[in-house]
């Protein structure tokens, strides 16, 4: 299992100070690190702008902020230390590069890729780092169909008594399903799957991971018969 540090400011400092040695000749000037409680970022490296002569912009006062909202393993958090420190290399040597991620990142960012490392554009969180940006657990209405040649589908419907009944007489006439099961759950597990009214499944290959984020899951319905409104409007209020 990979480690996940706790991330404090002496941690990002020293890390700071191995990968300045290591990966840029010691050469990046000490920069001011603060931790950040962001939704939208992993980590930022802030700076002033001034427009200098021609059409040329002067960067200055750097902050390196960390954000600490999100578990990271420690090798995922080093890259995106890396990733900032790259950013901090191209604007505190006043190089203007094509875009935020342009000709001159990316070159950085392939150079320390061929040193072993795993430096990314953006990196892309799971479904349990994304619920611990968005904070407080989000509950979803579950559909899961099995159908009767065995496979088994998941739909996430929004949370109304109408679209969760309409979906479920269409689907039951649409579709050559055995059985339908619904579920309020607050699992990060069903967060990559978009909420719609849209009549479509996602197949599942294994429903292994499906069971076990359904294990704290509060049933609605269970079967191949009509739901009752009065029943749904009470769990859902």
């Amino acid at each position: 299992m990979p480690s996940h540090p706790e991330i404090t400011i002496p941690y990002i400092q020293q890390k700071f100070d191995d990968f300045n040695r290591q990966y840029f000749g010691n050469l990046l000037p000490p920069i001011p690190i603060k931790l950040s409680n962001a939704k939208t970022f992993l980590g930022k490296v802030c700076f002033r702008k001034k427009r200098k002569l021609f059409s040329r912009w002067h960067f200055s006062d750097f902050v390196l902020r960390i954000n600490t909202r999100i578990d990271l393993p420690e090798d995922v958090m080093e890259d995106i230390i890396l990733h900032e420190m790259i950013h901090y290399y191209i604007a505190v040597n006043q190089l203007q590069d094509t875009s935020a991620h342009g000709r001159l990142f990316r070159a950085e960012m392939a150079r320390l890729n061929a040193a072993g490392r795993h430096i990314c554009i953006s990196h892309r969180l799971t479904p349990e780092q994304a619920q611990q940006a968005q904070g407080k657990p989000k509950l979803r209405v579950v559909c899961v169909a099995y159908f009767k040649d065995g496979k088994a589908g998941i739909k996430v419907v929004p949370k109304k008594v109408s679209h969760i009944l309409r979906f479920h007489h269409a689907a039951l006439v649409h579709f050559p399903i055995d059985h339908l099961e619904w579920y309020i759950s607050d699992s990060p597990f069903f967060a990559q799957y978009p909420s719609s009214s849209a009549l479509r499944f996602y197949l599942l290959f294994d429903t292994n991971p499906l069971n076990e984020a359904l294990q704290n899951a509060r049933i609605l319905h269970c079967g191949s018969t009509p739901m009752k409104n009065n029943a749904l409007e009470k769990y859902l209020k």
